[in-house]
């Protein structure tokens, strides 16, 4: 039986990279790159040249040197995590010692760092389809398509920005999420994150009509139909992010939170949207969705499969539920069980 190969950190680091490009998202690779490349750094500095040649106290110098540099805690947390995965990868070929990543310590992150609080908040969501759909503002554009999507489905704007006009079943009412990164439509959990979501008669009659209305007859370098569509080809994850942020202005419901003007506000231009404090972006929709969807009731489990999320993620980031729609749920379920039947007195 042969020794391992030997691998330079930096080598083993771009090998692991290329075998996880395989099944991830290039964003995903793009990542783990940023954060491996850190510890690749260290091990030059340390002149440590074979990555079997990493001992525990190298890890945990590694953490303390991270841990001195003020970075987030949640941040932290991340790089390890995704340091202790590539480790134990080349622990199966036999080239680190089992220890190495077994003696990364997570750090617990606070709970004000687990989460943001800058959602769309489910009033303003409900407020500005409103406007949206009674035609108020403009209706059946793409940011109008975009946001009934994104608000109903909680998808990613990736996931979005891939689907084509195929995709989406107006007669029964779904859109299919598929993993097509060899035609430049990846989804982040590769094949794991394809499904099925069901769609309302709203998102249906915004979808139908946008593509009637405004949707330009283009396919892209493909050959293939994308249901957001500029007179270049599929919409790029930019024009997503802007059609997110100008579909969000709260000026579209009511006064100005910031007591500028509509007329003359800089911010209402589309591509100075993003600079409106009060705008939200493609992440911060999905995030108020799936509260939202949570808040209504839907199970943490049912909630997971619509969105492509663990349910552990779930919890931690994005049930952000208002006490009062929390104690009106309990109301619903629970308060027929406190009544106090006239036998009982």
């Amino acid at each position: 039986m042969s020794d391992p190969p030997e691998f330079t950190p930096r080598a083993a680091v771009k090998r692991w990279l290329e075998r996880e490009r395989l099944d991830k998202a290039e964003q995903t690779v793009i990542g783990y790159r940023g954060q491996l490349k850190l510890f690749v750094e260290y091990c030059q500095r340390e002149d440590i040249d074979r990555l079997g040649d990493v001992t525990p106290w190298d890890i945990q110098e590694f953490e303390t040197v991270r841990r001195g540099e003020d970075i987030a805690t949640v941040t932290l947390r991340n790089e390890l995590l995704t340091l202790r995965q590539f480790l134990q990868h080349y622990v199966s070929l036999g080239v680190v010692d089992e220890h190495v990543p077994e003696s990364i310590e997570l750090p617990k992150v606070p709970r004000e760092e687990q989460t943001s609080d800058t959602i769309l908040e489910t009033e303003a969501a409900q407020n500005l389809l409103e406007v949206f759909r009674e035609g108020t503002t403009e209706r059946f554009g793409r940011g109008h398509a975009f946001l009934e999507l994104a608000w109903y489905t909680g998808a990613r704007m990736g996931a979005i920005r891939g689907l084509d006009v195929e995709d989406v079943d107006f007669g029964e009412g779904y859109v299919q999420f598929r993993h097509r990164p060899e035609e430049d439509t990846p989804l982040k959990n590769a094949y794991d994150g394809e499904r099925a979501v069901g769609i309302s008669d709203d998102v249906i009659t915004a979808l139908q009509d946008y593509i009637v209305e405004e949707r330009p007859d283009v396919t892209d370098d493909y050959g293939r139909k994308p249901l957001f569509a500029t007179i270049h080809g599929r919409a790029s994850l930019t024009t997503l992010r802007k059609a997110a942020y100008n579909a969000t202005l709260p000026c579209r419901y009511g006064d100005c939170p910031h007591g500028k003007d509509r007329e003359t506000c800089e911010w209402t231009v589309a591509k100075r949207s993003t600079k409106c404090p009060s705008s939200r972006s493609p992440h911060q929709i999905r995030s108020g969705s799936i509260t939202w969807q949570l808040n209504s009731g839907l199970r943490a489990d049912v909630v997971s499969e619509r969105v492509n999320a663990s349910e552990d993620i779930i919890t931690m980031h994005y049930d952000k539920a208002d006490p009062v729609e929390e104690f009106r749920q309990r109301r619903k379920r629970h308060l027929n069980k406190l009544e106090i039947s006239e036998s009982e007195e």
